[in-house]
């Protein structure tokens, strides 16, 4: 008997690409009829006037109702006190621009925003499980990622409880964003290390689907194929980091690799990275580039013919 199996696609079911793509965002929007965008970034993102200018001025500068900036790995804090702000605001449409910390808690945001659910409470990553949101019910979040950590594919939304420093996490198909932008201008701000490392955990992605259990062409078919894409941009970029068509190739090798999210997301270079990475610090950009070689190692001896198509790719 054959392999056999059913696949069901998960990701925003809009995205934009290409060098320039932020301009169709505003046209996006008037067309859903929202007005009123409250901003999810970072620090960094923030304090760059020409980036942040750049994201007011296509929407409008009237449009942006509100902002919040969110640290490293999405600190309960954080996102609680972006909620506060978000409520105040009474936004029509969320709009989350950096890198995954910031577009995870825009996903929790938006689920706490419309469930009432107390992100700092201890608890609240098993409290959510007694919601069933849907798409309708959260407003709808349009992710302009400057980074290639693919976020904002999926409707998973982690962050950080405040005592014991624990990555938990949010799962909804309405988490999914309703609009992605890959725009590689926006991306020339980030820091070339950034960059490169969040390019690495595009690879964990692709990897870690090819390596999930079950059979699933569909995206494996995507996930080697962004690893050919990503060898070859990433390895541009560092060579000239002013290459735009290499950084949008990167881009859209971040979008393949991760066709399959909850199953990629559950390997366990991911499952090791999320532990010791909101426990230490360590990005989990960073937790990729340290883990993914030795999880590899370790389950070559049961996986030998999957490692030979990621080699060949």
């Amino acid at each position: 008997m054959g392999s056999s199996g059913t696949f069901t696609y998960a990701n925003p079911p809009t995205i934009h690409w290409g060098s320039g793509a932020l301009v169709k965002v505003a046209d996006d929007l008037r067309r859903r009829r929202v007005t009123r965008a409250f901003v999810v970034t970072t620090r960094s993102v923030a304090a760059n006037s020409s980036l942040f200018d750049r994201l007011k001025s296509t929407l409008g500068g009237g449009d942006v109702v509100g902002m919040a900036v969110i640290g490293q790995h999405a600190p309960a804090t954080d996102v609680a006190a972006a909620v506060a702000e978000a409520s105040r605001a009474r936004p029509d449409v969320l709009i989350s621009m950096g890198g995954g910390s910031p577009i995870d808690a825009t996903k929790s945001i938006a689920f706490a925003m419309a469930t009432g659910l107390d992100l700092c409470d201890p608890k609240a990553a098993s409290r959510a499980r007694d919601f069933d949101p849907q798409p309708d019910d959260l407003l709808p979040h349009v992710s302009i990622p400057t980074t290639l950590s693919a976020a904002e594919l999926s409707g998973l939304a982690g962050f950080t409880t405040e005592g014991e420093h624990e990555k938990v996490g949010l799962r909804s198909a309405a988490l999914i964003p309703s609009m992605v932008v890959y725009d590689a201008e926006l991306t020339l701000h980030t820091p070339l290390d950034l960059w490169l490392s969040t390019g690495i955990r595009a690879v964990d992605h692709a990897v870690e689907t090819i390596l999930a259990p079950g059979d699933h062409p569909f995206p494996d078919t995507l996930a080697l194929e962004a690893l050919g894409r990503l060898q070859r941009s990433l390895r541009a970029t560092r060579a000239d980091p002013t290459d735009l068509p290499m950084r949008t190739e990167s881009q859209l090798g971040a979008w393949f690799s991760f066709t399959l999210p909850l199953p990629a997301a559950s390997g366990l270079s991911h499952t090791l990275g999320k532990r010791i990475g909101s426990r230490h610090g360590i990005p989990h950009r960073v937790c990729s580039c340290l883990l993914l070689p030795h999880v590899m190692r370790y389950l070559a001896p049961r996986t030998a013919a999957k490692q030979a198509r990621i080699a060949s790719a």
